[in-house]
């Protein structure tokens, strides 16, 4: 009888611990929805943009939070973003940040994704995916990525093939 007992708290336990795997999976499937989506939204924007277009990826909370910080939060790299796509009619710029829900909002020609799910170095995952795709939609020219995170900036290298930084953009 006590063997039964225990073998029977042990497949608890193992329900459990397979219910909450099962709500991470789930979860992780949402938010990788979320950044299949978000990814067609931009690949989108980077196939209309004109001939001489751009799209600048900045890494948000690099910029805010970073060694180099270029912006006190969120809102005032917003304005940045706005304000250098009115000095460049043919710049297109995507501030990318993590967060714990994935959304986005794009006003003119600034969007501002959020990558939702968890963990670390999520922004520059989807960061590097994104420029991965676009060198196999022979975009890659025309997507600059803004960071002052050195390790960053080498796996966007290597995802572009250069590792070449001028002034935090690759």
């Amino acid at each position: 009888m006590g063997a039964r007992v225990v073998h029977v708290r042990e497949l608890k336990a193992e329900v459990a611990r397979l219910r909450g795997e099962n709500t991470r999976l789930r979860a992780e499937i949402e938010s990788l929805k979320a950044h299949f989506g978000e990814a067609l939204l931009a690949a989108e924007d980077l196939r209309a943009l004109p001939p001489d277009g751009k799209l600048e990826v900045w890494d948000g909370w690099n910029l805010i939070l970073g060694a180099g910080k270029e912006a006190r939060d969120r809102e005032d790299l917003v304005r940045q973003a706005r304000r250098r796509t009115e000095e460049d009619p043919s710049l297109f710029v995507w501030i990318v940040l993590d967060g714990p829900r994935a959304a986005s909002s794009v006003d003119g020609r600034v969007r501002v994704s959020y990558t939702g799910g968890e963990g670390s170095q999520r922004a520059d995952r989807f960061i590097v995916d994104y420029v991965r795709m676009a060198m196999l939609l022979g975009l890659a020219a025309k997507v600059s990525v803004r960071t002052n995170d050195r390790d960053f900036q080498r796996q966007v290298g290597r995802a572009l093939g250069s590792e070449t930084v001028q002034g935090g953009l690759l």
